[in-house]
């Protein structure tokens, strides 16, 4: 077998020996379609001949603008076999995060998905003179402006080329360095501007190498594709590790969707953010509330044999005869109706990423028997350099380094990462790249430790730790993610930086608020503009609070809080496109009600 370096080179060997297996499916108005490992280097050798033809060549860079789609893997692929950089952009950023990330790269050509990203280009076009060609995904948009080029163009363009161009093309392709730059991904970043983290071939690829070695999967293995391809974790696993290990992958519809896809596909592996396992949670949770008495009862005894039978395999250990057939009523009566409810009946690997985790939601599902594989790492280690791998899970924590990946904790407690996935740096920031990778170590700016098991805890972000009036250190996540499990809780932050105690901001959800006073025979539930002053809200968030306050020192406790009148967004640049609260953003908003919580008046 020919040496594989670059991710092209295993994509094209899946095409070569996966010919016939599906490696792609995609759902229209008249349901799903396969598309198999021949067919989908057809199409990228199509587009790549087709870009070539615009005149693009190594080294260009080309944006990416559109939801999860088989365009954008195909146009990813295509562009990065002729040496070009990708640069994708998250489909919901507003013009002028297109223009500077457009501008900041210096981007020639630019894909964007359909009338809405191509109005977001055209209307920023003029501040960008390097920019010369935009590709329409959906065809018949932008016919007539001038540069606008419709993919079903570029396709035919590559279809119809000659010899020498399609020789050219696979030329451009074999000539690939693998320590040449792949891909700009702009972090999405909690504050400032986002800066362009540069990866190279080497670097996909050695994240591919090391994931499979930790990730194994067994007989028609696929994924869902739903979060961002923009963000680094979807990106390796809707394309890089799928091309790598040589599963099918299912375009969904996005997030809004993701629990009808669920069932449409039953994939065997799923990645999650937190925040989505925190709504299957508490959806699961409201649904076992209003059950009868005696399927309570049922549910209560299968979850306790789940966890007991958890706790076990965890420890490597075959299931005690009593406890085996305990078990095995369970999940049959239980457990595998449950998961198959909610599309997980089929899946093998369950993992999740991009913030922490709540050990309590890890360890529901765990005796569920969906045991969730939480990993660690940024975009600037290629997304990932720890992970807890099966059979030995410790919830609470984001597991071992990776095979080829060393981690350690600096003096101050920053977590340091070393290996073939660090980046190559930050584009065109030479002073912000040597102040984050040091002697070959990347500072993460995370704060954390290892157990004795090696396995490592997040405590915090470097800078987010709160350090109190009385000079006690503290970090909030931890607090946050035991408050946001109970029921009709959204988000939480902590405040509390140079002040006397802690106090924290409150979002409700709204879908589990009106379930909560449907099942309790409330009427009505509370409007946006009621919910800070209704005393039922007030009533279920003090509860939260109270029970968590009981587990902590005195000085960590949550003193005073506010519900407010909408959840966080996206779209208010409250969160970032992986649903990350963006502390500083929301302090900066709510300045006036966190000061409020330090007045004397305030009740």
């Amino acid at each position: 077998m020919a040496k594989l370096d670059t991710l092209l080179d295993y994509f094209f060997h899946n095409a070569q020996t996966r010919d016939d297996e599906v490696a792609l499916r995609f759902k229209d108005r008249d349901g799903w379609h396969d598309i198999s490992w021949a067919k989908y280097a057809r199409r990228v050798e199509a587009a790549a001949a087709g870009l070539a033809s615009l005149g693009l060549r190594s080294g260009d860079m080309i944006g990416l603008l559109s939801t999860n789609r088989v365009e954008w893997l195909v146009g990813d692929l295509a562009a990065l076999s002729l040496g070009l950089c990708t640069v994708p952009i998250y489909p919901n950023s507003i013009p002028e995060q297109v223009q500077y990330i457009l501008g900041h790269c210096g981007a020639k050509a630019v894909y964007v998905e359909d009338g809405a990203q191509l109005h977001k280009v055209l209307t920023v076009k003029a501040e960008l003179p390097e920019l010369e060609t935009v590709v329409v995904f959906e065809d018949d948009l932008g016919a007539g402006v001038d540069g606008v080029r419709s993919w079903s163009d570029i396709v035919a363009a590559g279809q119809n080329a000659s010899e020498s161009e399609v020789a050219a093309a696979v030329a451009a392709r074999d000539a690939l360095d693998p320590a040449a730059l792949a891909t700009i991904v702009y972090t999405s970043g909690t504050t400032g501007p986002p800066k362009g983290a540069m990866l190279s071939h080497s670097n996909l690829v050695a994240m591919a190498e090391s994931l499979a070695a930790t990730l194994q999967l067994e007989g028609d293995a696929s994924s869902l594709s739903f979060l961002p391809l923009s963000h680094i974790a979807e990106r390796l696993q809707g394309e890089v590790m799928a091309i790598r290990m040589g599963y099918a992958v299912n375009m969904g519809e996005g997030i809004p969707q993701v629990a009808a896809n669920l069932l449409e596909v039953e994939p065997t592996l799923l990645l999650c953010v937190p925040r989505l396992w925190e709504k299957i949670y508490a959806k699961i949770q409201s649904g076992i509330q209003d059950a009868p008495a005696l399927r309570r009862k049922l549910f209560d005894f299968a979850m306790a044999a789940g966890r007991e039978a958890a706790e076990v395999r965890a420890e490597g250990r075959r299931l005690p005869l009593p406890l085996r057939v305990r078990y095995d009523v369970a999940d049959r009566l239980v457990l595998s109706k449950l998961r198959a409810r909610i599309g997980m009946g089929r899946a093998q690997r369950f993992l999740s990423g991009a913030a922490p985790l709540s050990a309590e939601i890890g360890s529901f599902f765990d005796a569920l028997g969906i045991t969730i594989q939480e990993a660690y790492g940024q975009t600037e280690c290629t997304g990932v350099c720890t992970a807890n791998n099966l059979p030995k899970v410790k919830f609470g924590t984001v597991g071992a380094p990776l095979p080829g990946v060393d981690v350690k904790i600096a003096q101050d407690g920053e977590i340091l990462v070393k290996g073939p996935n660090v980046f190559m740096g930050y584009l065109k920031q030479p002073e912000a790249t040597a102040e984050t990778v040091v002697d070959g170590w990347l500072h993460t700016g995370d704060i954390g430790e290892f157990d004795a098991d090696g396995y490592l805890r997040i405590t915090d972000r470097k800078k987010d730790i709160i350090v109190t009036a009385g000079g006690k250190n503290i970090s909030p996540q931890n607090i946050e993610n035991r408050i946001k499990t109970a029921a009709g809780i959204s988000q939480v932050v902590v405040v509390g930086d140079k002040r006397k105690f802690l106090s924290c901001l409150v979002t409700m959800d709204a879908e589990a608020v009106a379930e909560i006073w449907e099942r309790e025979e409330w009427g009505a539930p509370p409007s946006e503009v009621g919910l800070p002053s209704d005393k039922r809200i007030r009533g279920l968030v003090q509860a939260a609070i109270d029970e968590v306050n009981g587990g902590l020192a005195s000085y960590e406790t949550v003193k005073k809080f506010v519900v407010l009148d909408r959840d966080f967004t996206v779209e208010d640049g409250e969160l970032t496109p992986s649903l990350k609260v963006k502390r500083r953003v929301i302090q900066r908003t709510h300045e006036a009600v966190i000061d409020g919580f330090y007045d004397e008046k305030f009740v």
